[in-house]
């Protein structure tokens, strides 16, 4: 097998584009190490006034708290050029404000639940423990009660996540006019330790309890995130490129919403994983380039 199996782009191609989209952990850095070069090559492309956004799967902070993390690092990036799933739910719940007339039944974290209440000024319920009533005992299922209404239910990265939840959240969704939303749908979590299960593991619960509905996916390779940047952030596809090492998020990401792709090979992905996209049927897997930050002079 190749070692680039999709053509490397070159130093004076990787400067004509007008804006960069780049995925965080695995392109920009590693857990809490920048990827070598990733620091200087965004310098560079600030410094030529192009539009540098991060475009991460992360819903368990609010972009404030994200920009600590990124500045900490060492990259320039503004608050506003930092998009998570939380800045396109909120955007669409501001549009669609039925959907936060009464209150939103989340699974995920404290993170998620500050973003989301501090923008759109509603009540986040169920995060953390939700303890399950003894299964064995008289009277279960009864005995549980959906002790709140929700107008929406935001799906997100949640450790507490359990068998209760599950029922709460396929009752609220019983509810034709009740809104099911998905942060992502990435399997795994970034680990070096443990492979950790990801939102898409609590998504594919929730999916299969409440068929034949579908969410509506407003992370990466969804469509909404997409149609955002294009909208709200104005920018040209035509003259935009997204880097990632993810073929199923980053890579279709770009595919699907018409952006430029090129794949890093500093993540979760190998040059196996790409010859296998190639040899496949999803062609949206197949990035266009491959790159590396050090190769910059």
């Amino acid at each position: 097998m190749s070692e680039h199996p999709v053509p490397v782009l070159s130093q004076e191609d990787v400067f004509n584009y007008d804006a960069y989209l780049f995925d965080a952990d695995g392109t920009l850095w590693t857990h809490d190490e920048p990827i070598p070069g990733a620091i200087k090559f965004v310098q560079e492309l600030i410094s030529r006034n192009k539009k540098v956004f991060i475009i991460t799967n992360n819903s368990s902070r609010s972009t404030r708290r994200y920009l600590q993390k990124v500045t900490r690092l060492g990259f320039p990036v503004e608050e506003k050029n930092i998009i998570s799933p939380n800045t396109i739910i909120i955007d669409f719940c501001k549009r669609n404000p039925h959907f936060i007339r009464k209150g939103i039944y989340l699974i995920g974290n404290i993170g998620s639940k500050e973003a989301l209440e501090e923008a759109l000024d509603v009540e986040c319920f169920g995060i953390g423990h939700d303890p399950m009533p003894d299964a064995a005992g008289e009277g279960f299922p009864s005995t549980i009660t959906l002790e709140k209404e929700a107008s929406c239910v935001v799906v997100g990265d949640d450790p507490h996540f359990s068998y209760l939840k599950l029922i709460k959240a396929t009752n609220f969704l019983a509810d034709p006019n009740c809104g099911f939303f998905i942060a992502n749908e990435d399997a795994t979590l970034p680990n070096d330790t443990y492979i950790l299960p990801g939102t898409g593991c609590f998504a594919a619960a929730l999916r299969t309890a409440v068929l034949p509905r579908e969410p509506v996916l407003f992370g990466k390779p969804g469509e909404p995130m997409g149609r955002y940047l294009k909208n709200n952030l104005e920018l040209n596809p035509e003259k935009t490129i997204m880097f990632g090492d993810r073929l199923d998020t980053d890579i279709k990401f770009g595919s699907v919403n018409g952006f430029d792709t090129c794949w890093v090979r500093t993540g979760t992905h190998s040059v196996n994983d790409v010859n296998r996209a190639i040899d496949g049927d999803d062609k949206s897997l197949v990035p266009m380039f491959t790159f590396s930050f050090t190769d910059v002079q």
